[in-house]
């Protein structure tokens, strides 16, 4: 075999690993992008219900004292039977506006759909909390940059 032939050998080996592995990364990565605020919702939202994450996002933060946690958990309650029930989330992108905050999108998915969420997030002296929320079915109504844009953002 001749050194040519095994280098190629040896890329066509390491680019296919490669192609493999680094989407991997990203997505064990992704999820150390998303405050513990927001995954402790998400992972009460899986194991008690809707109820329970808006418990949770409603801690230490602005919205501690708001009726909004409390409307959005209703909203949710009641679309459940049009979307089905809670599968789990992924995030879309996490932008630092400040070193004490940063806006997290995230897709909530469902059975039959889809639910676009953003966190406004801010940095107390112990942990995250989260100062407001909000949430569409339509993603350019949380991300209004989509509606604009010509391309794929999923990669």
């Amino acid at each position: 075999m001749n050194i040519k032939r095994m280098m190629r050998l040896v890329l066509t080996f390491g680019m296919g690993f490669a192609m493999i592995a680094l989407p991997m990364a990203v997505a064990a990565d992704s999820n150390s992008q998303v405050p513990v605020i927001i995954q402790n919702g998400f992972n009460s939202w899986a194991a008690k219900g809707v109820s329970y994450a808006f418990d949770v996002w409603r801690k230490g933060g602005l919205i501690e004292d708001s009726n909004k946690p409390s409307q959005l958990s209703g909203y949710f309650g009641r679309i459940d039977r049009t979307v089905g029930k809670y599968k789990g989330f992924e995030l879309i992108e996490s932008k630092r506006i400040s070193q004490t905050t940063q806006i997290v999108y995230v897709s909530i998915n469902f059975e039959r759909a889809a639910i676009f969420a953003r966190f406004l997030v801010y940095r107390t002296d112990k942990d995250w909390v989260i100062q407001d929320m909000d949430f569409s079915p339509k993603p350019e109504a949380i991300m209004p940059w989509l509606a604009f844009a010509g391309q794929d953002y999923s990669q």
